[in-house]
């Protein structure tokens, strides 16, 4: 019988209750897990030499030779629904090398699939890239070179064709290949969110008009040779082989779906999952608002040595800034955080409301609506609403929640955060 997994809490530490190998103390430890100085997990020993082991804001779930750990969120949350958001992947570290049997294995690949459009849309912005391809075709005019062998061989009756053997500048490459093969198994294998496959399909129909789409064996990836000229196809290639591969579905046990050792930075699931479900419920519903891309705007500090965004701001017209979101991933709230809500409001001179998101936590229950006044001297008074919100993470049902009524459950809570905006700015 399989024990039961140890599970620790993000940003917590905790004494191991079995003797940990050195090898799984340098997986742990490693580079898959840990990017830079900064220790995501860390393993170490008390003056008695008993181990303990320690992880910062992540969660995910790690399968080691001896035992399988759970890095378990601070707050209830469905975390495999929320990562299917995610944009940020350098925030996601994982391993497709050791594939593991768990309950949401089937969510793997929309997660897979949202790293993937994501590295997509990056590549696109750079530019395919082009490359000399050699084909041999029958040609009615001569170019490169005639294959005197087959020529004598297929146009010993038709003499107005020639075989020729040349090179083409062409987007119709191997990487490109790789790529568009990756997309169309993909497109089937998402399960759950639509908005992903709409945006797969659509690149795939732009890519079919330069690219012959074939199936690709995932050996054949293993002829990709990294260079300079095509260094920023490496982490999307690498994506490509795992979609291929199908390694991570195949299951051995009923209700399971294979996934593979994973954390992920829970401060980015959760900024990224409530501003994209904000874009998402603006769009649906609140059409004479959008969502400001924060590169639009400067450092509120001129010398640029604080870095002061929000992670929302929610734009009326082309000047007019009535609403700023920032999410906080914490139980609770602080006065550093109304202090940095505060700044913002004061630099956006235009904005009416500004808002703190938490997610909800049994612990605390928070919920305030404070009038901030920006003018102490009392001419000319300009007030501005400081709110702070949560959304229920869990989206609780006594029935079984699918993915789409999840995401239809939070968008819900934000819609209802949004129309309190309207009403107490007093904005039509």
């Amino acid at each position: 019988m399989l024990e039961e997994p140890l599970v620790i809490h993000e940003n917590e530490e905790m004494a191991l209750d079995f003797k940990i190998s050195a090898e799984d103390e340098e997986y742990l430890t490693g580079p898959i897990f840990n990017k830079g100085k900064k220790k995501n997990i860390d393993v170490f020993y008390n003056r008695k030499g008993e181990p303990f082991i320690r992880v910062g804001p992540y969660a995910g779930i790690v399968q080691l030779v001896q035992r399988r750990i759970h890095f378990s969120t601070k707050v209830d949350t469905r975390l495999f629904y929320m990562l299917s958001y995610l944009k940020r992947e350098e925030d996601f570290l994982y391993d497709p090398n050791i594939p593991i049997e768990i309950r949401e294995g089937a969510n793997f690949f929309d997660i897979i699939g949202r790293l993937f459009l994501n590295s997509l849309k990056d590549l696109m912005k750079i530019g395919l890239l082009k490359k000399y391809v050699r084909k041999n075709e029958k040609l009615r005019f001569l170019k490169g070179k005639i294959v005197i062998k087959e020529q004598i061989k297929n146009n010993l009756f038709d003499k107005s064709k020639f075989f020729c053997e040349y090179e083409d500048l062409t987007f119709d490459n191997l990487e490109n290949r790789i790529i568009l093969s990756a997309i169309n198994s993909l497109i089937s294998l998402i399960r759950f969110s639509e908005q992903i496959r709409t945006e797969l399909r659509k690149f795939e129909t732009i890519l079919k008009d330069y690219i012959t789409l074939k199936q690709v064996n995932p050996q054949e990836i293993n002829f990709v040779r990294f260079s300079r000229i095509n260094q920023h196809y490496n982490k999307i290639i690498k994506l490509s082989k795992l979609i291929l591969e199908e390694r991570f579905i195949r299951s051995i046990h009923k209700g399971e779906s294979r996934g593979f050792n994973f954390i992920v930075n829970m401060n980015t699931v959760y900024q990224d999952f409530i501003t994209e479900v904000t874009e998402e419920v603006i769009k649906e519903k609140f059409t004479d608002l959008a969502i400001e891309k924060q590169t639009r705007f400067r450092s509120l500090v001129k010398e640029s040595t604080l870095i002061t965004k929000p992670d929302i701001i929610i734009r009326k017209s082309k000047q007019d800034y009535p609403f700023l979101i920032d999410t906080k991933y914490k139980r609770e709230d602080s006065n550093s955080d109304y202090y940095q809500i505060i700044a913002y409001s004061l630099a956006l001179k235009t904005s009416k409301v500004c808002c703190l998101i938490y997610p909800h936590s049994e612990k605390s229950k928070i919920n305030q609506e404070l009038t901030l006044c920006r003018n102490l001297t009392g001419i000319n008074p300009d007030e501005v609403r400081l709110v702070a919100k949560t959304v229920d993470l869990t989206a609780k049902t006594t029935e079984d929640l699918t993915y789409k009524k999840y995401v239809e459950g939070i968008k819900d809570q934000i819609r209802q955060i949004l129309q309190t905006f309207i009403k107490i700015s007093n904005i039509e």
